[in-house]
């Protein structure tokens, strides 16, 4: 069947006004030219040529046009990956030291003179490019022709029994097989590279005879000249694609040509494809296309490829797992529990359900119920692996010991959006401090008694205890300090005992008795619901004055503070304030500075040495690291503060109070931990907080780069300290 000659789609446009120009005198705006282009790309000939655009050498014309069509096609949304977000932009010219001996790369046509037959860009990859796009900014008079061979025409042109064969994922591009045309019968796909097949098949790829004989049946109808749609791209003139709808190629150009195009590849959601162009065959494949459109953010068809696996293997827990967290991580938390309650039908025991299990229960207010969950899981799982594959044996292992005490997982909503179960309170994360993928990472969940009677479990190098909060994790301490007295020979950072002596209630004792230290009066009571009248008593049989400082025991975090300031208040806060809790009284001290602001500086001593890590300033007494864009942002004097401290904190502070805070240190005897402090007028040392679950991040440092050299000292120490200890 021969295919009627066709004109080429263009879009006549006059001057566009994008992100990069101010021009007024235009005749489409750029979202109704960005809709057009898109809307060209939904319908045969799934290409279109824009006229209009000068050759400026610069590319902000064609990523802006880029941009506008994505957001037109895509809405926008925070989840995206980077590689999804990404524009992929290369300068396309003939290279003539190189293109004629790249013999290794597939690529090496689009950089020589020669014929390029029609291909999809990317074709490699799970899941191609939806949009290429090409700005001609210098043509070739003599060659070059831009070849279109959309996939409605392959169609027309091949028998059923080829297109069968071509639609089986047997085919070689690169490291994985895909079939050559893919999708629904009124919305075909293609995906096609000749040279990359062959380079494959070259490689020990076997085909069978009736497989070379479509591929064969292929490659001659693209030979067809009839089939082909060719036009000249003018200098200017930007031709759209959709990669997985039509091949594009072009004529050879002359050896000495000059042509220079920019080419654009981006990936979009809504064409209609939606992933199916990895067509995937089995359980494994609809697994690693799930799981890449989820790394794109392309949630609702990794969804649906999840949904394609659990046909395939309906009693998977890999399967399951990674379904049942994508519904929770987008929020579907009564489908994701769904889910998860199937894993805990096959395996009650399983981990990654009966993590999130807990965590969505908890979510839901169940306490009861996270801690009953929880409870089989750290039974029969007191150690996991943290590395994805087997532990190495040329790597050290690390013991990372954690303390899963009061339903400890939960659901954390993200910036982007998205939720997660994580372990919330009472430690310090190591993401920022450590590279893990230096070690064979391994999990010590404790949980009650469970690691009393553990006895089997990998060879390990180092204990590293992250469990940071006396208060809220005494327990878990506690079993951890008889762990960690099993095994003397091995080294241990943050001894569990040294961190029982942290609680505010101890370091109020212990560090009033340095001269020029002070850390304020502390003391907790039982809120029980009905025993208001005797906590005053109390609190005021202590010696506490108004205003004094509320905080539920165990939060690291200022959620449950108040500032009261009188009996009334005291009784209001208490009223509406969770029972059957323990609450820290702590005596308030004023210490606002200049300027009636208030200010806090952190330190952290890692093995021994101390750190500086910020002097935040606010204009409110309860200072956390995210006040920086209260005041201090705009700020360039506090921000001078900070910068001093920073650069020479024995010299800012004094070198008094420098070894004051050694004298410290040398009762706490801790690895790693972290002061809260100001100083008073008369020079002495007021510690708000000290202990070692202090936070170590670089969330900041984008806004305030100053600070990212010395919080890579951080990181560098604590490493060192790690490798230190191995070597002990």
């Amino acid at each position: 069947m021969s295919i009627q000659a066709k004109h080429t789609p263009t879009l006549e446009i006059g001057r566009v006004k994008t992100a990069s120009n101010t021009q007024q005198d235009t005749t489409l705006s750029l979202d109704e030219l960005s809709k057009s282009i898109s809307d060209a790309l939904t319908q045969y000939p799934y290409y279109i040529v824009v006229n209009g655009f000068t050759p400026l050498r610069e590319r902000n014309q064609l990523m802006d046009l880029a941009r506008a069509i994505r957001a037109k096609i895509s809405p926008p949304s925070r989840t995206n990956h980077e590689d999804f977000n990404k524009v992929s932009f290369t300068k396309v010219y003939i290279n003539r030291q190189n293109g004629e001996t790249e013999e290794s790369s597939v690529t090496r046509y689009s950089r020589t003179h020669l014929r390029l037959p029609p291909h999809t860009d990317s074709s490699y990859m799970m899941l191609p490019h939806e949009i290429v796009a090409f700005h001609c900014i210098e043509a070739d008079e003599n060659g070059g022709e831009s070849i279109m061979v959309p996939i409605d025409d392959i169609l027309q042109n091949l028998d059923k029994e080829v297109v069968a064969c071509l639609r089986e994922p047997v085919y070689p591009f690169g490291q994985d097989c895909h079939a050559i045309i893919c999708g629904d019968e009124d919305n075909a796909l293609i995906r096609y590279y000749q040279a990359q097949i062959q380079r494959s098949l070259n490689e020990n790829h076997l085909l069978s005879e009736k497989h070379q004989a479509a591929l064969k049946a292929l490659d001659e109808l693209l030979d067809q000249n009839h089939l082909m749609q060719t036009f000249h791209l003018k200098p200017g003139q930007i031709v759209f694609m959709q990669n997985h709808k039509v091949l594009h190629g072009r004529t050879a150009l002359s050896p000495e040509s000059n042509r220079v195009l920019y080419r654009l590849r981006m990936h979009v959601n809504s064409l209609g494809n939606q992933g199916k162009i990895a067509a995937p065959q089995d359980v494994n494949s609809y697994m690693e296309l799930a799981t890449e459109l989820e790394n794109m953010g392309r949630f609702e068809s990794a969804l649906e490829q999840y949904r394609y696996a659990t046909e395939f293997a309906a009693d998977d827990m890999g399967v399951l797992n990674a379904y049942g967290s994508l519904l929770l991580k987008i929020g579907q938390f009564d489908r994701a529990t769904e889910i998860f309650n199937q894993c805990k039908i096959i395996d009650p025991n399983d981990y990654e359900s009966g993590l999130a299990l807990s965590s969505l229960a908890r979510m839901k207010g169940n306490q009861l119920e996270a801690k009953a969950l929880l409870k089989p899981v750290m039974k029969a799982h007191p150690l996991v692996s943290e590395n994805e594959n087997d532990l190495l044996p040329e790597q050290p292992t690390i013991l990372r010991i954690r303390g899963i005490e009061d339903a400890a997982y939960s659901i954390l909503r993200s910036s982007d959006g998205t939720s997660k179960k994580l372990l919330r309170g009472g430690h310090f994360a190591i993401s920022d401090l450590l590279d893990d993928e230096d070690y064979n990472m391994v999990l010590l969940n404790v949980f009650e008694n469970n690691v009393d009677t553990l006895n089997e479990f990998p060879k390990f190098d180092l204990m590293l205890n992250t469990i940071a909060c006396p208060d809220s994790k005494q327990a878990s301490l506690l079993a951890a300090a008889r762990f960690v007295d099993r095994y003397p020979h091995i080294p241990i950072v943050n001894h569990p005992r040294q961190v029982l002596e942290t609680s505010r209630i101890r370091n109020s004792l212990r560090l009033n008795t340095i001269s020029g230290v002070k850390f304020p009066k502390t003391e907790k009571v039982w809120w029980s619901g009905d025993n208001l009248d005797e906590i005053i008593k109390t609190i005021f049989g202590w010696g506490f004055e108004f205003p004094f400082i509320v905080r539920k025991v165990g939060s690291q975090t200022g959620q449950s503070v108040a500032l009261l300031d009188n009996e009334p208040a005291l009784r209001e806060h208490l009223h509406n304030s969770p029972t059957h809790q323990e609450y820290y009284i702590i005596q308030f001290q004023d210490c606002r500075i200049r300027h009636n602001v208030y200010h806090k500086m952190r330190v952290f001593f890692i093995d021994g040495t101390l750190y500086p890590v910020a002097n935040v300033f606010n204009d409110t007494w309860d200072i956390h690291s995210g006040d920086r864009y209260s005041v201090m942002d705009k700020s360039q004097w506090m921000q001078a503060e900070e910068r001093a401290f920073l650069g020479d904190t024995c010299g800012y502070l004094g070198c008094e109070t420098f070894n004051r805070l050694y004298r410290i240190y040398d009762i706490i005897k801790l690895d790693f931990f972290g002061i809260d402090l100001t100083i008073l007028p008369d020079g002495t040392i007021f510690i708000f907080e000290l202990n070692a679950a202090m936070r170590h991040n670089f969330d900041h440092a984008k806004n305030f780069p100053y600070t990212r050299p010395y919080l890579e000292r951080i990181s560098n120490a604590f490493a060192q300290m790690v490798r230190d200890r191995f070597r002990s």
